[in-house]
């Protein structure tokens, strides 16, 4: 999670041989692979060709669903409450990855926060150290923003919300409905208002409309989705704009039926190791990545390993961010503070 929201073993379905819930172990799988998709789009992975993009691309919608999904309770009082646990811990996480990332890179770049507009960028959009971070000041907000419609009685407005994410289709994809030019975003999509409050939104929604949408066997609408998104791709392409960036419509769509089909299938990964990844390690897997790939293409490169690093590297960044994952949070566990997870 990346999902900083509530912690899946607090709030899911309770069993008969307990008062504890039983965690959603098919929602830390999908951590897993999504935490994986994520590195996919930020390092090269060419033994899969042009495979992975379209689905990777709905990889960070898929955490802010889940986050949303655990903001749901029947009394707004208790969403209310969620939304602001989750928003401390958020918050603490941003601040302590910020100053990692500013640690990491001030002996070749200097103090990168040297002005007030620096520190304002930083603060608001997550840019400044890795453009990465973007992910945690959207989930802040978007937290911050759905904590006062649960406080004031507005969870209606949630509806409203979610048709967002069309903003941030026309701001890459389908740029060309808003623009001639030939680029890549016109304007900036990864944030709050394209990304943080369409999705959490839509993940509180399906956490109240569970039961209804369970009658649906989402498992062929999915499988129909990822067959959607490729032919979407296509058709894009075909008409020339191959030059834009970011989430398709069908990335959405098949974030959303992912998560749909998870909750359908609870069970699923029960004592995997997948399972494991995604519930302890995935939210530092997605934080550190970026740092992780830095050192081993200044390993992998003067050995002349370009072309290695170019075929394999995402599988390579992911199991060195899992490994540093890993002592990050012994680590937590034997001082007895977990701030990052």
């Amino acid at each position: 999670m990346l999902a900083t929201s509530i912690p899946m073993s607090q709030v899911n379905i309770p069993t008969h041989q307990s008062n504890r819930p039983e965690p959603i172990y098919s929602l830390y799988v999908l951590k897993c692979l999504m935490a994986f998709l994520v590195v996919t789009c930020h390092t090269p992975f060419f033994a899969t060709g042009d495979l992975l993009p379209p689905i990777a691309r709905g990889a960070v919608p898929v955490f802010f669903l889940i986050s949303g999904y655990f903001l749901y309770a029947p009394s707004l009082e208790t969403s209310y409450r969620r939304a602001v646990k989750s928003l401390k811990n958020a918050a603490k996480i941003y601040l302590v990855v910020s100053l990692i990332y500013w640690a990491w890179l001030l002996p070749n770049n200097g103090n990168l926060m040297n002005s007030w507009y620096r520190f304002f960028v930083w603060l608001t959009m997550g840019a400044g150290f890795s453009g990465h971070l973007w992910y945690l000041v959207a989930m802040v907000e978007a937290l911050a923003v759905l904590a006062l419609l649960f406080r004031f009685g507005r969870s209606w407005m949630l509806w409203l919300l979610t048709p967002l994410f069309l903003l941030g289709l026309l701001g890459s994809q389908y740029g060309f409905l808003l623009t001639e030019e030939k680029i890549s975003y016109v304007f900036k999509v990864y944030n709050t208002i394209c990304y943080g409050l369409p999705c959490m939104a839509g993940g509180y929604l399906i956490g109240k409309y569970e039961a209804k949408l369970m009658r649906v066997r989402w498992l062929y609408a999915l499988l129909a989705g990822i067959v959607l998104v490729f032919v979407e791709r296509a058709l894009l392409e075909g008409a020339g704009y191959t030059y834009a960036s970011g989430a398709y419509f069908g990335s959405y769509l098949t974030a959303t039926l992912f998560v749909l089909v998870g909750l359908q299938y609870k069970s699923f990964g029960k004592g995997s190791l997948a399972a494991k990844i995604g519930e302890r390690y995935s939210g530092n897997i997605y934080y550190f990545h970026i740092a992780v790939a830095t050192v081993i293409t200044r390993v992998l490169f003067p050995l002349g390993l370009s072309d290695f690093y170019h075929l394999w590297g995402a599988l390579l960044v992911f199991l060195g961010s899992w490994a540093v994952a890993w002592v990050i949070v012994r680590l937590q566990d034997r001082i007895g503070i977990r701030i990052l997870r």
